[in-house]
């Protein structure tokens, strides 16, 4: 019995001197959000604000001031700065011809800075001197490149 005894010993000595198991971790939960998963206090017709979105339409914008062939953008330009039906005449000549002349680089004509330019070279000589000031003015206030 002695052996089976010292055997016993040195092979319980031998498992507990290599011991390769991981260290126990604590097991914690995750604290839970009350407000997320509180359910008790519901409405009958919900809990849910109505959100309203609205739309609004962008105005002034670099697309819309600077796209010169829209036709309401001319009607605006010709309400804001009174233009008369004579310099309205001059201003859709000069600019049908402004699009009809640099047929070598049509991408030059796309830029938002070869277009004011553009239209400020078409207008100088169109509009009497209170008009250009104004229409100086209203192109430095919407020019957002």
């Amino acid at each position: 019995m002695k052996p089976v005894y010292s055997l016993l010993v040195i092979s319980l000595m031998w498992s507990c001197k290599n011991d390769t198991t991981k260290p126990e971790v604590p097991i914690t939960q995750n604290p839970m959000n009350e407000e997320l998963t509180d359910t008790r206090n519901y409405e009958a017709d919900g809990n849910f604000e109505e959100d309203v979105y609205t739309y609004e339409r962008k105005t002034d914008s670099i697309n819309e001031n600077w796209n010169l062939n829209n036709p309401e953008r001319q009607m605006g330009l010709y309400a804001r700065f009174n233009m008369s039906d004579a310099q309205q005449e001059k201003y859709e000549t000069a600019l049908s011809n402004w699009f009809q002349s640099q047929t070598n680089e049509p991408y030059e004509k796309l830029g938002t800075t070869t277009r004011i330019e553009a239209e400020d070279s078409i207008l100088k000589p169109i509009l009497d001197e209170h008009q250009y000031e104004n229409y100086q003015a209203w192109a430095q206030d919407n020019d957002k490149r």
